[in-house]
Order: structure tokens, then C-alpha cells, then sequence
């Protein structure tokens, strides 16, 4: 039976901060470095990797609202439950929450380092994940509104760095661009999967729907939130290629902040520092959703308050944050998460799709028959 999950109304939001949910749960720290991944991958026809990439996560937005549509009120760890019974169900449930909470340690191992590399080298690392989660903490005690609420005023409170490219764009050299197409088919492919790590987040989507209130909506908004962030990334890529050369990109390891270098203004003179710090403000809905959702999930496993999950996950999370020291053990971690990821958003979301298909198919044929 599908019953659906209650949720009072006091704790429903409209459809359209969806737009903000999906766009600053995607926009992350990886858009702070994905230039030098892609062009790795595919060179100056990165730009054309990151199209194949959007058109991977629209279908995979399409896909997420066709199972949620099939299921009602339903998050996906009621849906696991469902279709598959509560012992494996949960099984399912405990991957994705391991995926959540793996997500939300890359995300502040990747922040903390950019804190070390560029403002404070000697502050240990468990100083900043231990600030990181003190905050996460306190969001995710205000509930799902004030995550939501976050994600919002975040969004328009770190949009305006945007239009400081256009300093960049002046330095441009389009020569840059040619040959077009010189990648290889595999190349490009290649480049929109190492996306990968930079456009998860859309996975919120299965467990913030339960507490939409014109669920009818959701699809645009949410497909609206995956379009921005991929024209962000292609802006971004495309002034990055033509502000730098081949051999610049492929050593610049954050490509989008050290753009922010030439940006001089009369009180501030080295912005990049004030840019780390607001890179702070567009990661908080990243880390505060992750934790939420994950939390939620251990709550309808455990039956334990979530509360006292979200401080014992952040604890865990401490710890684990002075395992890693150096950055080549940052990256493997974050290379790792970034497979992880693409498996359970992308693959797994498609193969679920085509057992609720299926299934809703075979239940059409029984009540028509």
C-alpha cells in the first residue's frame, strides 16, 4: 500500500524555492575547480562535455519526478520500503545515506582545503570542519523551512560574483577555442562524467518532495535549477579557456578563484580572500540538505531522534576529518565520492525509473483487466 508520509502543513514550502533547492545544492566546491578536471578530459572542447553532462541530469530530474509522481507523498527511503520490502528497502536506504553523509565529508574536506591554501595554511584541519559542522548543527535543528529558507537567501547572496567575470572576459583570447571538435567522442563522454562531482546535489529532490506544496510544479522549477546551474558552469568554462592557455588551465587548480585575482577594489585589495569567504555561503545549503536528509533517513531506520543523529553524525565526521592530511589523499577521497555519486544518482536513478515503469504498467494492466 502506499501510504502516504504526513507532513503538517506548517512545514510545507511552494514549489518554486525547488528553483533554488536543486541549483545551490549543485553549486558546491567543485565549481571551484571543475575547469581543470574537464579540460583534462577533453581540452578546449570541454564546453561541449558539460552539454552531454546537462542533458544527463534533465533526464535524470524527469526521471526522479516520475517516481515521486508514482508514489504521491513518498520520500525515497518510503519508496525503497515500498517497492522492496523493509529489510532490503533499508538496505538500499543505508547506501544512500552513506553516499549523503561521504558527500558531506568531501564537501568539507574540499572547502577546508581551499581555506589552508589560501588564507590560513597552518589552521588545522579539524578547527575548520569542526566550525563547518557547528553550523550544520544549528541549520538542520531549524528544520527543513530554514534549510530551505538558506538556500534562498544564499542563492542571491553569492549570485553577484558572477557578474565580477566579466573583468576576465576582457583577457579573453577565442583563438583559444580552436580546433572545435578536436576531441574524440570518448573524450567528451569522459569530460561529462568527471563532471559528475560538480553537478551532484540534485538527489535532494527525493527527499525534500514530501514537503512541496503544489507538487504539480515541482518538474519545471526543479528542471529550471539544473538549467541555471548548467549555464553557470558553461560560463564559467568558457571565459576559463579563453582567459587562460592550455598549459595555464591544466596547473591552475582552482581555476574560478584565481580568476578573482585581477579583480581589484579601492579598500580590497586581494578580493580572492574575500571570494574563499563567501564560498562558505554557497556551500552551507550543500552541507545543511546532505546532513538533514541523511539524518532523516537514520531516524525512520533507528527510531532514534534526529537530533541526536545529526550531532553524533557530526562528531564522526570530526574524527574523520584529521584521517586526511595531504591533498593527494583529499583527492582519491573526493575522486572516490565522485563515482560513488554518479552510480547512485545517475545509473541507480535510471534503473529505479524502469522498475517503477514497469511496475506501474503491470498495475495499469490490472485494473484495466
Amino acid at each position: 500500500m502506499n501510504t502516504p508520509t504526513t507532513v503538517k502543513k506548517q512545514f510545507l514550502v511552494q514549489a518554486f524555492l525547488i528553483f533554488f533547492v536543486v541549483h545551490t545544492n549543485q553549486t558546491g566546491v567543485g565549481i571551484a575547480g571543475v575547469e581543470r578536471i574537464l579540460f583534462f578530459e577533453a581540452k578546449q572542447d570541454a564546453w561541449i562535455s558539460l552539454i552531454f553532462s546537462y542533458i544527463g541530469m534533465a533526464l535524470t530530474i524527469a526521471a526522479m519526478c516520475y517516481i515521486l509522481r508514482s508514489f504521491k507523498d513518498k520520500d525515497l527511503y518510503d519508496i525503497h520500503v515500498s517497492l522492496f520490502g523493509k529489510l532490503f528497502g533499508n538496505m538500499m536506504n543505508i547506501l544512500y545515506i552513506t553516499y549523503l553523509l561521504a558527500g558531506l565529508l568531501a564537501i568539507i574536506l574540499g572547502y577546508t582545503e581551499i581555506v589552508q591554501a589560501w588564507i590560513f595554511p597552518d589552521m588545522k584541519t579539524w578547527i575548520i570542519s569542526s566550525f563547518l559542522l557547528f553550523l550544520t548543527i544549528y541549520g538542520v535543528f531549524g528544520g527543513v523551512r530554514t534549510i530551505v529558507g538558506v538556500s534562498f537567501i544564499t542563492f542571491f547572496l553569492a549570485i553577484w560574483l558572477l557578474l565580477l567575470i566579466y573583468e576576465p572576459i576582457r583577457f579573453m583570447d577565442w583563438t583559444n577555442f580552436l580546433p572545435v571538435m578536436e576531441a574524440s567522442p570518448k573524450e567528451i563522454m569522459k569530460g561529462a562524467y568527471k563532471s559528475s562531482f560538480t553537478v551532484l546535489g540534485l538527489e535532494i529532490l527525493f527527499f525534500i518532495y514530501p514537503f512541496i506544496r503544489n507538487k504539480e510544479k515541482v518538474h519545471f522549477y526543479a528542471q529550471a535549477g539544473v538549467l541555471f546551474t548548467f549555464l553557470q558552469i558553461l560560463l564559467l568554462m568558457v571565459v576559463s579557456i579563453g582567459y587562460y592557455s592550455g598549459e595555464q588551465l591544466e596547473k591552475t587548480i582552482w581555476a574560478t578563484l584565481s580568476m578573482f585575482k585581477i579583480i581589484q577594489f579601492p579598500n580590497l585589495e586581494r578580493f580572492e580572500f574575500f571570494a574563499v569567504s563567501m564560498w562558505l555561503v554557497i556551500i552551507l545549503p550543500n552541507i545543511l540538505f546532505m546532513m538533514w536528509a541523511a539524518s532523516r533517513g537514520l531516524k525512520k531506520i533507528t527510531k532514534i531522534k534526529q537530533r541526536k543523529i545529526v550531532v553524533g553524525c557530526a562528531a564522526v565526521l570530526i574524527g574523520l576529518t584529521s584521517i586526511f592530511n595531504r591533498r593527494v589523499e583529499n583527492n582519491e577521497y573526493i575522486d572516490a565520492v565522485g563515482l560513488y555519486g554518479f552510480s547512485i544518482v545517475f545509473v541507480y536513478t535510471a534503473i529505479l525509473f524502469s522498475i517503477v515503469f514497469i511496475r506501474n504498467r503491470v498495475l495499469a494492466r490490472r485494473r484495466t483487466g
